[in-house]
């Protein structure tokens, strides 16, 4: 009796193990803070993205060296809405520097389909209608790492590290336009330590 009782709680803390060691990726991203570093599983997950109406699924990996701008928003959010037009500028302005993402996370009432036929109606279907930056929709990932209450929510990355969180009135052309210039010095200054660490 007690052999059966022994074996029948190794095979659940066995078992607990093994589904304990599966849970990664999405649902083990804890919040990254100021300063704080991303986990590589930010960058190589796909999310679902809608480009120019099409949903896809694509990963942030090749923008790693840029200035990576998140913008937390949704359809029903106006403040959210009225700095699409000025982040679709500064996008066209900073192509090489600067990845604007429209992240739509879960619990914005908003759906994939919905989006995807709004961005697919254009201007009829106002603002989310015009959009021509990239969409992640229904996310889960980033909102684990940068939870928030209000929208719109705004994250800046350079080379994984956080480099602020800010609101809307933070969000000005100028203060993008240094922004790029600090994620370019501080590239400049990350791929010189690699360049020194490769001699070595």
């Amino acid at each position: 009796m007690i052999k059966n009782i022994f074996c029948v709680l190794l095979l659940l803390f066995c078992l607990c193990t093994v589904v304990l060691g599966q849970v990664s990726g999405v649902d083990s991203i804890a919040p990254v803070y100021v300063g704080g570093k991303l986990p590589k599983v930010l960058f190589d997950t796909k999310s679902k993205m809608l480009i120019d109406g099409v949903l896809s699924e694509v990963s942030l990996a090749r923008d790693f060296d840029k200035l990576i701008l998140i913008d937390f928003w949704a359809s029903w959010c106006g403040s959210c809405l009225k700095k699409f037009p000025m982040l679709e500028k500064i996008q066209k302005q900073f192509p090489d520097d600067l990845k604007v993402l429209l992240v739509n996370s879960v619990g914005t009432g908003d759906s994939a389909s919905s989006l995807m036929q709004k961005v697919r109606m254009g201007a009829a279907a106002g603002a989310v209608g015009g959009i021509r930056l990239p969409l992640v929709v229904e996310d889960k990932m980033f909102l684990n790492a940068f939870p928030h209450r209000a929208l719109p929510h705004y994250v800046w990355i350079v080379g994984g590290v956080v480099l602020g969180i800010t609101q809307s009135d933070f969000l000005t052309e100028e203060n993008v336009a240094v922004m790029v210039e600090r994620g370019r010095k501080h590239m400049m200054i990350v791929n010189k330590q690699k360049a020194r660490g490769a001699k070595d």
